[in-house]
């Protein structure tokens, strides 16, 4: 029994004792470590830099022993992209604040994005080399909105426009002589732009032909001459379009007739039609235009029953 081996001076067998500590320091209701902030921007074409500030709530200091970023597709940290190696090999105090950065770069090989949240994943130790980790979600939201935007402008194909006007005012119900300048020169995709690949729609074939329209729906304008035609983009990068606009109303003119440029389909092998991706025009406009209203007219009367005069 207990009581004879105690009398005899021997300490009993027994088993050996085993506890489990809950790896979470709480204080006020907070974990060991809170996400103060967190943000993101880009600094290069294809890189983001990461910065994210942790808030220390532990009354007992202790070590960051290891520590791991996981960001959803389209974003990886890069091979040297942590920043922190040696930052943290002392002790941090309660109310102290870890400033983390990281490089990331964007991979344009990268799946459909994720819905899963940017993860900072710390390991903490304490003076007699208990560790426990911290896992902490950060919001980046902002960040990978801007990246999903982008990532449907960069399939689009770019042109840019300049109308050029060679008077600066004129009369309503006159003619007034436009050149639209196109420089087919930028017509590559943003995508295809950071890759450093050359324009073309497919793969392998001639480029294909651009038909341009000129419209003057939303203006104060009436156009005419040849407002649509096709444009042999193997010819030049820079085509210059002539046409005429008419004026229809008085006063300072700012809306100006449009151009809108597309590929025509192309006819692959088998004999179908291809798609091809649609063409964004940045257009150039002049800042105004004076009409003036009119101020005489001529006019001629012809009698009623006089066939021909």
């Amino acid at each position: 029994s207990y009581n004879s081996v105690m009398e005899k001076g021997e300490e009993p067998d027994s088993n050996p004792m085993t506890t489990l500590l809950e790896a979470m320091v709480t204080t006020l209701d907070r974990p060991a470590l809170a996400v103060d902030g967190s943000e993101a921007f880009v600094f290069d074409e294809d890189r983001v830099m990461v910065n994210v500030s942790l808030q220390c709530n532990t009354p007992v200091p202790f070590y960051v022993k290891e520590w791991n970023l996981d960001l959803p597709s389209p974003l990886v940290v890069e091979e040297d992209g942590d920043l922190n190696k040696g930052m943290f090999q002392h002790a941090i105090p309660e109310g102290e604040m870890l400033l983390f950065g990281f490089k990331c770069l964007r991979a344009d090989d990268s799946d459909e994005p994720s819905n899963e949240r940017p993860i900072l994943r710390v390991v903490l130790q304490d003076d007699f080399g208990k560790t426990f980790l911290q896992v902490l979600p950060l919001n980046l939201d902002d960040i990978y909105k801007q990246l999903r935007k982008e990532d449907e402008y960069a399939e689009l194909h770019n042109a840019t426009a300049e109308l050029v006007c060679s008077v600066k005012e004129g009369s309503v119900g006159h003619p007034v002589p436009f050149v639209y300048n196109l420089n087919l020169q930028s017509l590559i995709s943003p995508k295809a732009r950071r890759s450093n690949m050359s324009v073309s729609v497919a793969s392998e074939g001639p480029r294909p032909t651009i038909l341009y329209t000129i419209i003057s729906e939303g203006s104060d304008w009436i156009v005419s001459g040849k407002v649509q035609g096709l444009i042999d983009s193997k010819q030049s990068d820079i085509v210059s379009i002539p046409f005429r606009g008419i004026p229809t109303r008085s006063g300072l003119l700012r809306h100006f007739p449009e151009i809108i440029i597309e590929y025509l389909p192309i006819t692959t092998l088998s004999g179908s039609l291809s798609q091809t991706p649609p063409i964004t025009v940045l257009t150039k406009t002049p800042e105004r235009f004076k009409s003036l209203a009119f101020t005489n007219s001529l006019s001629l009367a012809v009698p009623q029953d006089l066939e021909e005069f």
